[in-house]
């Protein structure tokens, strides 16, 4: 079959299809013949080497894809050939070909194209998984939502409106300030020009929020926590802060890691306030039937048209090279899908 693989940490120019053995579903996992996969933050990190829990090189990533079933295993009692599927895969996404564990596949509603449907698996897990299980959202809420112009960022603006809160949301361009307004934001906020964490106090009227959402870590951390009330939650899922991991960006990154290795749990059991780490790949791997559940969940908002999806470009998977340099200069809104063609 053909793929896309990392043969070693590089720049996006590397990236190519090759050709790369098909893999075999084990018996609690279907094969899909891939139509369409998404594109994530995470698969950069992983491109340069620096995600700890990707496979050694060579390997090929992607964590969501939408297809067909093609083959299933003996164990698998949800799905039949020829079903039309989205699922998070664990790596092995970028190909004609990839493998998934039943729990963490549902079946494509016949209202979502490909495309819709290979970008929601990523994105809306970890916007649900951080908002209502982790942060345990409650309604009218106030919420702080980090690069809330990305694709989790704007399914976590979805499903927190839905929910009645207020939302304050950041963003680094005055065209994704737009956005945000768009989708409904209360509070779109610039971090380039503006304090965020004074900012959030300003417009809140001096009162502290519920929960934040946070993929860029570092310094940000602290500030976030400044900013609750208590019972309030920060949920980090990434450290963007911490990407460009080079000699020469070392004096700019050293605050950051610093910043982020000396909160203290000491402060935080005394006020009352949480930090909640999310990492969607061991959720998939150690619980699979939370996932599961999620996965569900989010079908039934998309059902009762409640939830859309955040597709900013659609792109052949012979232009992964330019989707990811998209994606790495922080260039794009919501989510790159790669259509296998």
């Amino acid at each position: 079959m053909k793929a896309i693989p990392f043969q070693r940490a590089s720049d996006s120019l590397a990236l190519k299809i090759e050709d790369w053995p098909e893999p075999k579903p084990a018996p609690n996992e279907i094969l899909i013949e891939v139509k369409a996969f998404g594109l994530n933050f995470a698969d950069i990190v992983a491109r340069k080497g620096q995600y700890n829990d990707a496979p050694k090189f060579p390997f090929v990533p992607g964590y969501e894809v939408s297809g067909i079933v093609r083959q299933i295993g003996a164990e698998v009692k949800n799905f039949k050939i020829g079903d039309e599927v989205l699922a998070l895969t664990l790596f092995n996404g970028y190909a004609e070909l990839a493998v998934a564990d039943e729990r963490a596949a549902v079946k494509k509603p016949a209202t979502l194209t490909f495309a819709d449907a290979a970008s929601i698996p990523v994105n809306f897990l970890t916007a649900y998984h951080s908002l209502f299980e982790t942060g345990s959202l409650m309604k009218d809420a106030k919420v702080l939502i980090h690069a809330g112009a990305g694709g989790v960022g704007l399914a976590a603006i979805q499903m927190a409106k839905n929910h009645g809160c207020t939302i304050f949301a950041t963003a680094g361009s005055e065209k994704k300030l737009e956005l945000l307004s768009e989708y409904g934001v209360d509070y779109p906020i610039n971090y380039q020009t503006t304090d965020f964490e004074r900012e959030v106090i300003r417009l809140a009227g001096g009162k502290n929020i519920d929960v934040v959402l946070d993929s860029v870590g570092g310094s940000y951390f602290k500030k976030d926590l400044n900013l609750l009330r208590p019972h309030g939650r920060v949920v980090g899922f990434g450290a963007a802060a911490l990407t460009e991991r080079n000699i020469f960006a070392l004096p700019s990154i050293l605050p950051q890691v610093i910043s982020m290795v000396t909160l203290s749990m000491i402060d935080l059991m005394l006020n009352s306030k949480g930090f909640y780490g999310v990492n969607m790949l061991r959720v998939a791997k150690d619980n699979p039937e939370l996932l599961n559940y999620e996965m569900k969940a989010i079908m039934d908002m998309f059902a009762a048209k409640k939830l859309k999806t955040v597709i900013s470009r659609q792109l052949s998977w012979k232009q992964i090279g330019d989707a990811h340099h998209m994606l790495e200069s922080r260039s794009s809104t919501g989510k790159i899908v790669l259509m296998v063609d």
